[in-house]
């Protein structure tokens, strides 16, 4: 049987007394603060496993946060060369668990994942 997200990211905080992170600090928990609820990602049953940036766009401007970030360090983190500004924002962005730099497995930018 496969576990809901929201209930692994609750499980594994727990199992791990939470020592980094706290549950609130997970993207979900903010989007859900916000009155968004686990169908606006995931649509009607968890049909969408892993949201991809056409979930997102729903509500972020692709445009708009790459031109947030402009300058602001060496690389663009949401201007990519590989995929421009449409990159999947969960590859950095996870929701039920530590944000992650999805660039580093390769590459050496450093970004901090808020």
């Amino acid at each position: 049987m496969k576990m809901p997200w929201i209930a692994l990211g609750v499980m594994s905080a727990l199992t791990l007394g939470m020592a980094s992170v706290q549950a609130a600090d997970f993207g979900a928990d903010r989007h859900m603060a916000r009155g968004m609820n686990c169908e606006s990602c995931h649509g009607k049953n968890n049909a969408v496993e892993y949201p991809t940036i056409d979930q997102c766009m729903g509500c972020h401007n692709p445009d708009a946060v790459e031109k947030a970030t402009e300058g602001k360090l060496k690389q663009n983190p949401h201007r990519s060369p590989h995929y421009g500004n449409k990159m999947d924002c969960v590859l950095c962005h996870t929701q039920h668990s530590e944000t992650q730099d999805g660039c580093g497995s390769c590459h050496r930018f450093g970004f901090k994942v808020p």
